[in-house]
């Protein structure tokens, strides 16, 4: 692989994909595209689940048309990820109602070149137990994701998705691959997978936080990175925070460039 423009594609193919896959299983032939940007309605009041992906800078009245209008008038909360790497103008974005959040680093591997390390620190070792998570399990992964998000609407909202998606039939929800730590028996961490058609995606990877900085984290993400090992896929793939890379990098990926990401809130 080259770490360029065509790995930076890669990433923002594969948020693509999944951004359009888990609207589509509870709000079916949801997702629409135009030249250089893709939208993508969950039917919740979500800024996770619903999305545009964009790949290039058009006209803010483009934009507005195609995505805030139609947001705006069903009272929708939306997340824009800009993959392009033109910037868009921030202060044009907010005349939309598009308010600028913090940038993520897109990184990009061949699978092959990855390196897994599964021991967990000397103090979890055989109290750190990963597994798929089982449709019962769904409710206690949304609520890990959710609790990041304690006392905001959206938190409500990311359980109802995972309370909902225990309802989709596992082989239709096939290409994504959510997993859980237990400690001791009891739930601490997630993570999931999403295979696209060129690339293995990593994300929701979190830890509770009364459990952060004990090693669980790191040793939920290099389970994901073995299991990417034994997967068919040739790239992985995933989004972090800038502060964020050191791990992913140690694990074998290459930072392939900037997402920029912007929130509406009607």
């Amino acid at each position: 692989m080259k770490y360029s423009l065509s790995a930076k594609n890669l990433v923002c193919r594969n948020l693509e994909s999944r951004a359009s896959y888990c609207a589509d299983l509870l709000h079916a032939d949801s997702t629409r595209e135009i030249t250089g940007v893709l939208r993508s309605d969950s039917g919740l009041l979500s800024y996770t689940f619903n999305q545009a992906v964009t790949n290039a800078v058009m006209p803010a009245r483009i934009l507005q048309r195609f995505v805030v209008d139609y947001f705006a008038e069903r009272h929708s909360p939306f997340t824009l990820w800009h993959c392009a790497n033109k910037p868009f103008d921030d202060s044009e974005m907010l005349e939309l109602g598009l308010k600028r959040g913090p940038s993520l680093v897109a990184m990009a591997v061949e699978v092959q070149r990855l390196a897994a390390d599964e021991s967990p620190p000397p103090e979890l070792d055989g109290r750190l137990q990963i597994s798929p998570a089982e449709t019962a399990d769904l409710d206690a992964y949304g609520e890990l994701q959710a609790a990041l998000y304690n006392g905001e609407r959206e938190g409500p909202q990311i359980r109802k998705f995972y309370r909902q998606l225990q309802e989709v039939p596992e082989q239709k929800r096939s290409r994504l691959k959510f997993y859980l730590a237990r400690l001791e028996g009891e739930v601490v961490a997630a993570g999931c997978l999403f295979a696209s058609a060129d690339a293995l995606g990593f994300y929701d990877t979190v830890t509770r936080e009364d459990c952060r900085g004990r090693g669980i984290g790191r040793a939920m993400f290099h389970h994901l990175v073995a299991q990417a090992l034994k997967s068919h896929h040739k790239h992985a793939v995933a989004l972090t925070p800038e502060d964020r890379q050191a791990l992913m990098l140690e694990a074998g990926f290459f930072a392939v460039g900037e997402v920029a990401s912007y929130r509406f809130e009607p």
